[in-house]
């Protein structure tokens, strides 16, 4: 017959404190897409990932950097000469903005010219079209981790 031994207690600790997480960022979400605009900006608020500004347009986002710094900036290259324009401004210390703000990209396609763009630009993330949320999600949560601990592409 087996014989069952009643547990012992553990010894007492000192309780764990716990451990906060990172305050959402300021991020600054250029997105034309209406529907794909606002389910990113809903599920980053949510997660506490981000506190999104919702832009449908580089033009807009020229005027709040202007006066308005963000912890972060996540573009459509949709428009992608006034894109590149922007964040080249970014980087020149032109806006509010700290020119080392991270920065992440969205894309359709990305060729080499492209590619060497966007890195001497010190982008942090290109998410190519057709993408899933969360991919783009995973691209913010980037945003908020120090360069070496980031990627280069998603």
């Amino acid at each position: 017959m087996a014989v069952i031994h009643a547990p012992q207690p553990l010894p007492a600790h000192a309780p764990v404190a716990p451990v906060p997480a990172a305050p959402p960022i300021e991020l600054l979400l250029v997105e034309p897409q209406f529907l794909l605009r606002r389910t990113v900006a809903a599920v980053a608020r949510d997660m506490r990932l981000a506190n999104p500004k919702e832009i449908t347009t580089i033009e807009q986002a020229e005027t709040l950097v202007s006066f308005r710094s963000f912890d972060a900036l996540f573009l459509s290259l949709d428009e992608e000469a006034a894109a590149l324009e922007l964040m080249s401004r970014v980087r020149d210390g032109e806006t509010k903005c700290a020119p080392d703000v991270p920065i992440a990209v969205t894309a359709a396609a990305c060729d080499t010219p492209l590619a060497l763009r966007l890195k001497h630009l010190e982008v942090r993330r290109l998410v190519l079209r057709p993408f899933k949320v969360k991919g783009v999600l995973d691209a913010i949560a980037a945003l908020r981790t120090a360069p070496a601990e980031s990627h280069t592409a998603a």
